[in-house]
């Protein structure tokens, strides 16, 4: 067989072409399959695989596909073939009546099936293969080798397996031994020596990597749940918690533990037990306390997963200090060991539910993997939880991983427009504007980040507004799976709307309307509210982010506080404050402190000005003359360092007029400072909230209200 070798698989029906001799699968009639070795059971088992999926894909079932040629019709051929020996990981060659398909294993043969079937499709009518996405692989001479061994997409649409076979891509859950930080698993209810020494005393949230315990326990869940590895071997990650604690007992401090480094006794624990499990792999993480690589080389059966975190996703990172900071660690790790694995981060996870336009940055990101010499991928995304353009996500990230240099927009496109014929030019249109204002953007994307900073990187409010309403009005005219797919993302875009319509207040894509003189809620924010509710629908819409925020308890907030909130006259909106504390990164606007829009108990995306100091501000003296009472609210989440303030005081003219001690609400999350007040007369007027004393907390301040 003579292979048609190139260093990357093609996009676009890549390859030299065939004659024009060839013959189309359509003028044949029907397809012979067969093994290219009928002495092979490998190739004789996939050849059956092929001829019966296409067979069930296939107007006129066996007549079409049938089990030998019979009689004197014109069949097309389909010769499979695995060979271990081949160059790349695939090849396909084109003959004047077939194509043989040929894979370096199979698992690599059951996606240049699938790519064979949607190729097949293209040119045959009689082959239905709608169902899966476009094909790279086209019916011409082609070959090529992927970027990566490894390539793992922690997606919702990646975790079925039907579909992870299709886009060859791999899986954590069930690929690995134990993965990231499971090793709790293995040492739950452990003795003492086991735990980790910090400071002189037993740390229970860290693990003794020098301890004989600790490797006799790894030992035996390896031996008792996978063997020797012998016929089977596996993947271990073996890692300290996910924390910065470092053990510097004695045993650890003697293998060059150090208070900032916990990478000496880690490797010395993996040595261990690549020695003792020759068969088996192990790897740890290039993560916090492990972040920087021994000083000599590493087994061959271990290696690492360097944590991308530290890696802003922002226009330039690559070039940033922070970017090549990140590239020498890569290279000291590269340095030690040939099975250099990446971690990197696809996702908000604080935000499951607005999009996420991140795939511009990753195929960035992934050419320069690459180049690296990486050998393996693991892309973390929001799991089984749902978010929104996932299908389309999933399909280009899993190309990319094949092939990084294939063009972001050009698969974004292409998989829109087969699968969403109704809506295809309005998605497509608003997830290649929201990648490239992401590429552009300098502020990067926030992977723990709200409203605000989404607003601050790519989402244009206006934009997404009409985008949500175009939405809405094509839906109805979608049918079948499109309108089921178009129904689950305008309920998750619902919660994009309210968080706009929240933060933009009283402005044109805002929640609120000035009546009057004082501020009502606008009608449509009962449509945006009833639409979300529809995520009861969707089994994978139960959460707004990773730390399992429910979907319910949000909208329950956003009636209370905002839709059937009382009204509240306030003379402070339209007026602006002035900072007189410094404020923190990220909140030098105060407006909203006076935007009409009460902050949400939920978590401190929600409408809380956030600060690290003493919070103090001036308020406008002609505005406060009229003033008869004061009101202040303070969010109180102590897992965030967010406590409520032990004093609010008033000043006049720099002499203290009242200080207000917060009283909590029901549920001890809002605290509320509130009382009379007469500010006439005074012509300067600062309002300053005290942290509590001790400890790193910070104040998250709502709604400074001035009541007449």
């Amino acid at each position: 067989m003579a292979a048609v070798f190139c260093a990357t698989l093609c996009l676009l029906l890549a390859g030299a072409g065939c004659s024009a001799a060839a013959l189309s699968p359509a003028e044949c009639g029907g397809y012979a399959v067969a093994p290219a070795d009928d002495a092979s059971k490998q190739d004789a088992r996939w050849a059956g695989y092929l001829r019966d999926h296409l067979r069930r894909r296939a107007e006129g079932g066996i007549r079409t596909v049938p089990d030998e040629g019979t009689g004197d019709r014109e069949l097309f051929g389909l010769t499979v073939r695995i060979d271990t020996l081949l160059k790349g990981d695939f090849c396909v060659e084109r003959s004047r009546r077939g194509v043989l398909i040929a894979a370096r294993d199979e698992r690599t043969m059951l996606w240049l099936q699938y790519q064979l079937m949607k190729s097949l499709a293209g040119e045959d009518r009689r082959i239905d293969a709608a169902d899966l996405p476009p094909a790279a692989v086209g019916l011409r001479d082609t070959a090529g080798r992927f970027a990566f061994a490894y390539r793992a997409v922690y997606t919702p649409a990646a975790q079925d397996d039907d579909l992870a076979g299709i886009l060859s891509t791999d899986n954590v859950e069930t690929g690995w031994g134990l993965w990231g930080h499971q090793l709790d698993r293995v040492l739950a209810d452990a003795p003492k020596e086991v735990f980790a020494t910090v400071g002189g005393e037993t740390c229970d949230g860290q693990f003794c990597f020098s301890s004989d315990e600790t490797f006799r326990r790894i030992e035996e869940y390896v031996a008792d749940n996978f063997g020797e590895g012998g016929t089977l071997p596996a993947r271990f990650v073996i890692a300290p918690a996910d924390n910065d604690a470092i053990c510097t007992c004695e045993a650890c401090s003697a293998a060059g533990n150090t208070s900032r480094t916990a990478t000496p006794a880690v490797m010395r624990m993996l040595g261990r037990l690549a020695a003792r499990f020759p068969h088996h792999t192990f790897f740890t993480l290039g993560y916090l306390s492990t972040g920087e690589p021994p000083a000599v080389r590493m087994p061959a059966n271990t290696g690492v997963i360097v944590s991308a975190m530290e890696l802003p996703l922002s226009a330039g990172a690559l070039k940033s200090a922070s970017g090549k900071k990140f590239a020498v660690r890569l290279d000291g790790w590269k340095d030690v060991t040939d099975n250099v694995y990446i971690w990197d981060y696809i996702q908000n996870f604080d935000d499951y539910l607005t999009p996420f336009p991140v795939l511009e940055r990753m195929g960035e990101r992934l050419r320069f993997y690459r180049d690296k010499g990486v050998e393996g991928i693991f892309l973390n995304g929001s799991g089984y939880d749902y978010v929104p353009f996932d299908d389309v996500r999933t399909y280009v990230l899993a190309s990319l991983l094949r092939d990084p240099g294939q063009p972001v927009e050009a698969l974004m496109r292409r998989y829109i427009a087969a699968n969403y014929p109704k809506s295809g030019d309005l998605l497509a249109g608003f997830c290649v504007q929201a990648e490239r204002r992401a590429a552009a953007s300098a502020r990067g994307l926030n992977l723990y980040g709200g409203i605000r900073d989404a607003e601050a990187s790519w989402l244009d409010a206006a934009k997404f507004a009409a985008f949500y309403d175009e939405l809405g009005r094509v839906l109805p005219t979608a049918k079948g799976a499109e309108r089921r797919q178009l129904h689950e993302l305008l309920t998750a875009l619902s919660y994009t709307r309210l968080e706009v319509a929240r933060n933009h207040a009283a402005g044109p894509s805002g929640c609120m309307e000035r009546r009057g003189g004082s501020l009502r809620v606008r009608p449509q924010a009962g449509q945006w509210l009833a639409a979300l509710e529809e995520c009861a629908s969707f089994a994978g819409m139960k959460h707004v982010g990773e730390s399992g925020l429910p979907v319910g308890e949000y909208l329950g907030a956003w009636r209370s506080r905002i839709f059937q909130a009382e009204t509240v006259s306030n003379l402070l909106p339209d007026t602006g404050l002035k900072a007189v504390s410094r404020p923190d990164e990220g909140y030098e606007d105060l407006g909203v402190l006076t935007d009409g829009v009460r902050g949400l108990p939920v978590g401190y995306h929600y409408g809380w000005h956030i600060s690290s100091a003493d919070l103090e501000v001036e308020i406008p003296a002609g505005a406060a003359s009229r003033a008869q009472r004061f009101e202040m609210s303070f969010l109180d989440m102590p897992r965030h360092r967010l406590r409520a303030p032990r004093s609010v005081e008033v000043y006049k003219d720099g002499a203290l007029y009242r200080a207000f001690v917060p009283k909590p609400d029901a549920a001890g999350r809002i605290f509320t400072v509130s009382g009379p007040v007469d500010l006439s007369g005074a012509e300067r007027i600062t309002v300053r909230a005290l942290r509590p004393e001790g400890g790193r907390t910070q104040l998250a301040a709502d709604e400074i209200y001035l009541i007449p």
